[in-house]
C-alpha cells in the first residue's frame, strides 16, 4: 500500500513539473513587447521608434507649429484689446463717481468740458471767458464769470473754467478736472 501511495505521489509530482514546463515554454514564444513578454530589446525599440518617426513627416509638424504660433499671436492681440476695454471701463467708472475735493484759499480748481460740480461748503468764484459756459442745473440758468457758487447747487461746466476759493471750500466733482 505504501508503494501505491508513493507511485501516485511521484506521478502527481511529475504532472505538476511537466505542466509548469509547458506554461514556461508557451510564454517564451510571446512577441517581444507584448503582455506575455514585457521586456524588449534595444533593436526592437529602435525599430518601433523609426516606424513612428517616418509616419510623422517634418512638414506636418512644421505646419502644426506655424498654425499654433499664429493662434497664439491672435490670442495675444485679443488679450490686449480686452485689457484696453477693461482699462477704459475702469476709467469711465472713475469719471462716473463724484470725488470730494477740499480747496484752500489761493488754490484754484480747473474744470473742463463736461465736468459736474456740487458745492458742499465754503465760498468760491467761477472764472470763465464766456458767461454761457457754466450752467447752474439746480436753478436752470447760466452763471456769469465772477459769480460765487451756491451751497448744494449742481453746476455743469460746458468749457474750461476756474473755480477760485475765497475760503476753504469743499466741492464734489465728476469729470475732467485738475
Amino acid at each position: 500500500m505504501k508503494s501505491k501511495k508513493m507511485l501516485i505521489g511521484i506521478s502527481l509530482m511529475m504532472c505538476v513539473v511537466f505542466g509548469a514546463g509547458a506554461v514556461v515554454g508557451a510564454s517564451s514564444k510571446a512577441e517581444p513587447g507584448s503582455t506575455g513578454d514585457p521586456l524588449i530589446t534595444k533593436s526592437y525599440l529602435e525599430e518601433r521608434l523609426k516606424s513612428i518617426n517616418t509616419s510623422n513627416t517634418g512638414e506636418e509638424s512644421s505646419d502644426k507649429i506655424t498654425a499654433l504660433e499664429k493662434e497664439i499671436q491672435e490670442l495675444e492681440k485679443e488679450n490686449e484689446t480686452l485689457k484696453t476695454k477693461l482699462d477704459d471701463a475702469i476709467k469711465s467708472i472713475d469719471r462716473a463717481n463724484f470725488k470730494k475735493i477740499t480747496l484752500k484759499k489761493g488754490k484754484k480748481l480747473i474744470l473742463r468740458y463736461g465736468s459736474e460740480l456740487i458745492f458742499y461748503s465754503g465760498d468760491a468764484t467761477f472764472k470763465t471767458t464766456n458767461n454761457t459756459y457754466i450752467l447752474d442745473e439746480t436753478e436752470r440758468q447760466h452763471v456769469k464769470s465772477g459769480t460765487n457758487g451756491i451751497q448744494y447747487h449742481r453746476y455743469l461746466i460746458r468749457s474750461k473754467c476756474e473755480l477760485v476759493p475765497t475760503t476753504t471750500t469743499v466741492v464734489y466733482v465728476r469729470g475732467n478736472f485738475s
